[in-house]
């Protein structure tokens, strides 16, 4: 009679609703904010993230990356690029994906996918270019949404690095 109880019970007719997945606080060297930045990383159970490099882009380091992965599998990766003084990008590989144009710092693009920029930071002893990028997907939400997240994300990457950096608004 109680296993007959336990078997009615478990065919209530609700569906358990899956857990969302465990995500850090903040990624990304505490640039993103984990719950901001899940929706863009598709479905799992669990985020995790990949950072060699403490956030510090010295003369002579002129690359740091971060990978945050889901279950496993890199679905978003912010990079930023030292670069001289007065230097450019050139982002034609882009033009496939029909982005946007960012109007944060000298030049920037937002996609489906992610973001890049370019602007120049002064700070109290030097000047250089830094270019950021953040790619991420495959994401299940619209493109006009997932073009407006990749810009917020930007936007907060871009300010994460002027503070790490002590650039000049």
């Amino acid at each position: 009679m109680l296993a007959a109880g336990v078997l009615l019970a478990g065919c209530s007719g609700e569906e358990k609703k899956a857990a969302p997945p465990e995500v850090p606080e903040r990624l990304c060297w505490g640039a993103f904010d984990g719950k901001t930045v899940l929706p863009l990383l598709g479905s799992g159970k669990k985020v995790t993230e990949d950072t060699r490099d403490a956030f510090a882009l010295p003369a002579d380091l002129d690359k740091v990356t971060c990978r945050v992965q889901m279950d496993g599998a890199t679905t978003m990766t912010a990079f930023a690029w030292r670069k001289p003084l007065g230097s450019d990008a050139f982002w034609q590989a882009y033009d496939a994906l029909h982005p946007d144009k960012l109007d944060l710092g000298r030049k920037g693009l937002v996609w489906d996918g992610g973001a890049t920029l370019l602007y120049t930071c002064r700070t109290p002893t030097e000047a250089f270019e830094l270019e950021l990028r953040i790619s991420n997907g495959p994401a299940s939400i619209d493109s006009a949404k997932a073009k407006a997240m990749n810009t917020q994300l930007m936007k907060d990457y871009q300010d994460f690095t002027r503070k790490q950096l002590t650039c000049a608004p």
